[in-house]
């Protein structure tokens, strides 16, 4: 096998199977060198996958509500620290 010879049609197919799914079609037509068109068909998983990606990329992770919360009380002087529970939450994360 000589990985020197891939086309440059056959690695473009593969780097742009994103741009397929973002058009809403499920294969795209590459033209080889031969000139028969050579197709990638993405899977209903990789597909379900890259949508679920993109939802998850426009959502904001930042809970207003908490950073005000917890900036109203850094400025009154009422902020605790609990090592305990952030601890505690970070093993839960991890595990």
């Amino acid at each position: 096998m000589n990985i020197m010879k891939i086309t440059p049609y056959t690695t473009d197919a593969v780097q742009n199977s994103g741009a397929a799914q973002n058009s809403g079609s499920q294969e795209k037509a590459v033209a080889g060198n031969s000139g028969s068109p050579d197709r990638v068909q993405l899977s209903q998983d990789y597909q379900d996958l890259a949508n679920a990606q993109k939802a998850i990329g426009n959502t904001s992770e930042v809970r207003t509500e908490k950073v005000a919360q917890i900036k109203n009380q850094l400025e009154s002087g009422n902020y605790q620290v609990r090592p305990g529970e952030i601890a505690g939450k970070m093993l839960d994360e991890v595990i």
